[in-house]
């Protein structure tokens, strides 16, 4: 089964850190969901307050919550020239094969 990062974001985070994310964002926890499960595509706008909020709690947390790039969000920032400049590798999105089973507290993924 292949997970998108944000659904590694979800479940990495506590209840209380994904509704401070989608606050942070400008969103609804509901709808975050809607992006981890795939069934959304979040708008280049909120692609990118996302990847910041999400960057600043990854820095809060000492790595504990991943990074989640807006070009994991969103289609057209994938195929952003600019993206690929900036981001490089990273400008893909991410694509993970499992989230490790031993990690009850959300540690670094």
């Amino acid at each position: 089964m292949t997970m998108t990062a944000m659904k590694i974001w979800m479940q990495a985070a506590s209840p209380e850190q994904q509704s401070d994310l989608a606050k942070r964002s400008g969103t609804s926890r509901p709808y975050l969901y809607h992006l981890a499960g795939g069934f959304r595509d979040a708008s280049a706008e909120l692609a990118q307050r996302i990847e910041k909020a999400a960057l600043d709690m990854h820095r809060e947390t000492r790595g504990k919550l991943p990074k989640v790039y807006r070009t994991d969000l969103n289609a057209a920032c994938r195929g952003c020239d600019f993206a690929h400049k900036c981001l490089g590798g990273r400008a893909v999105a991410s694509d993970f094969a499992f989230l490790p089973a031993d990690d009850t507290e959300g540690g670094a993924i």
